[in-house]
């Protein structure tokens, strides 16, 4: 168990630099090419895309198949379930801000700050030494919710694994 913790504090240190940074110049062009509203759907897309495919193929999956239940069993297995989970949390609070500056997007907002969250508990029932199946059943059913508002609303979301050595 203190494997996991050490891991995860890991993971969070390490993406907690990660922030959104662009250049004056490249944000201009894009802000040019295209209104507000459709750059603001099109981030939430990426970010939405790559926060649910790395809680499906890193943690979701991997929880389902046993081969999260002792971390010294499969320790590459955990460092990618603990960093895709900084990831995801990352990338979710990026769609968030995305979905609340587009008008047809902004009812997501409340469903992605319940999932972000709800990954925040998981995080910390698996520091604890357990991952409860009903909080991972929460979290896919709330990802499923979100992709199908988002679709309503014209947004369709593509799961994308980010890459992990």
């Amino acid at each position: 168990m203190r494997f996991l913790s050490v891991v995860l504090v890991i993971a969070a240190v390490a993406l907690a630099g990660c922030g959104s940074s662009s250049s004056g110049s490249s944000s201009t062009a894009a802000t040019t090419a295209s209104s507000p509203s459709s750059l603001s759907t099109a981030k939430f897309v990426l970010h939405a895309g790559l926060a649910f495919g790395a809680f499906h193929r890193y943690i979701y999956k991997p929880i389902k198949e046993g081969k999260l239940s002792s971390p010294f069993s499969h320790k590459l297995t955990v460092l990618k379930a603990a960093a895709a989970a900084a990831f995801m949390a990352h990338e979710i609070k990026e769609a968030a801000a995305d979905a609340q500056s587009s008008p047809t997007l902004a009812k997501l907002v409340l469903p992605l700050t319940a999932l972000a969250a709800g990954v925040k508990a998981t995080v910390t029932s698996a520091k604890g030494g357990s991952v409860s199946t009903a909080q991972l059943e929460q979290g896919k059913s709330a990802i499923e919710s979100i992709q199908t508002s988002a679709a309503s609303s014209g947004a369709t979301i593509a799961e994308q694994a980010p890459s992990l050595p």
